[in-house]
């Protein structure tokens, strides 16, 4: 696992995703300052996702194609761009505008990066490798919102857009530097034999639309909790720095078990373990719903953390299965798609919700409703082997 590839791929993402979380905190805030209704916090978060949605499942299939190192360095060039964006805003549209562009970086970076991955992973291994890999992003988008909320508390909004765009000059850099361009594991026999299937026919397997539909149902709460939990908890009254533990303990969480987590689902039913997980997390949003004190959301956000753990890195190791025989690049960039439409619908319909109901907490049990549904479709979906592929 310690590779060179393994460690320069860890850092980039976990640097890349600390820039990017720095942001993702504050930005319903500042949509609020310049205007922005609920539906429209909810747009600013969540526009990103209609580019990302539409990019993604082609970048995912170029990357098998053309190599993962040059896509991952545009992608955090276009987050640079759009992090100064961001910094010479000063209406509404041109920070929902930028924030569509860095859609474009996400798609380019975290579907071709988990597909550069799964290409140097040991077969029998992907629990244990996803897990580890996983606490990149973790790690970096609980440590951006705490850094974010400290910085934000001393010195405005400039300074943390400006910090963004330092770190992901920095990401780029290391990847161009150190990143090998052709992923190789000489273990692994069947990549040599992949085959790399248009769009429409790997959308065509079962299994590819359960684990599309289930990145959908994780990201609903990135759509939800990042759009309105730091507006809900300003509302409660609490500082930005406490703001920013909230989403750090949620993430420190996720990372610290997630390598647990990676050794267990090598052994036991992925599919099962990741439904358990998502399952905890629906109880634990309705939790959170009902509660103003502060000391019981970070308990909560702490189980979320734990549950998502669960679900992420169960359902992370299904997906290099599955791609090591529909090609690797396809099938995340088609489940980076589902991600991008879970983060889309559930930021502007939580915001319509929050709208309609007047409730800063509605948001919370819309969520929890929408993934207990997708669940099911899920199980139905993914139970029935489709030809040689099959979900373990």
């Amino acid at each position: 696992m310690l590779s060179k590839p393994f460690l320069v791929l860890y850092f980039s993402v976990l640097v890349a995703t600390m820039g990017i979380s720095l942001v993702s905190p504050i930005l319903p805030i500042f949509a609020k300052d310049l205007g922005a209704t609920g539906i429209l916090i909810g747009l600013t978060f969540g526009v990103f996702a209609i580019t990302s949605m539409i990019i993604s499942p082609f970048v995912g299939m170029w990357s098998d194609r053309y190599g993962q190192k040059p896509f991952i360095i545009l992608g955090l060039l276009v987050y640079l761009i759009a992090a100064l964006g961001y910094l010479i805003s000063d209406q509404l549209w041109q920070v929902i505008a930028f924030r569509a562009f860095s859609g474009v970086g996400g798609s380019l970076i975290f579907s071709v990066a988990r597909a550069y991955l799964g290409l140097i992973t040991p077969e029998g291994y992907e629990g244990r490798w996803t897990g580890v890999f996983s606490s990149a992003d973790i790690i970096g988008f609980g440590t951006g919102p705490l850094i974010a909320g400290w910085i934000r508390q001393q010195s405005g909004f400039d300074l943390v857009f400006m910090s963004m765009a330092v770190l992901m000059g920095f990401a780029a850099l290391a990847v161009l530097l150190f990143l090998p361009s052709n992923p190789k594991n000489r273990s692994i026999t069947l990549i040599d034999g992949v085959v790399f299937l248009p769009i429409k026919k790997a959308l065509q397997h079962r299994i590819v639309l359960a684990l599309t539909l289930n990145w959908a149902i994780i990201s609903l709460t990135w759509g939800t909790v990042l759009s309105f939990l730091g507006l809900r908890l300003e509302n409660l009254g609490v500082s930005a720095t406490a703001i920013g533990l909230v989403f750090a303990l949620e993430s420190f969480s996720s990372a610290l078990t997630q390598p647990f987590f990676g050794i267990v689902v090598d052994r036991v039913s992925r599919r099962y373990l990741n439904m358990i997980g998502i399952l905890l997390v629906i109880v634990f949003f309705i939790a959170l719903g009902f509660t103003e004190n502060l000391f019981w959301i970070y308990i909560m956000m702490i189980a979320v953390g734990a549950s998502l753990g669960l679900a992420v890195v169960s359902l992370t190791a299904m997906q290099v299965d599955v791609g090591r025989k529909l090609g690797m690049g396809t099938v995340i960039g088609i489940n980076q798609a589902g991600m991008s439409a879970g983060v889309l619908f559930g930021a502007l319909f939580s915001g319509l919700i929050v709208d309609l109901t007047g409730r800063d907490n509605a948001f919370f049990f819309f969520a929890a409703f929408l993934m207990f549904i997708g669940l099911i479709v899920f199980y139905f979906l993914s139970r029935t082997p489709v030809g040689n592929v099959v979900l373990k």
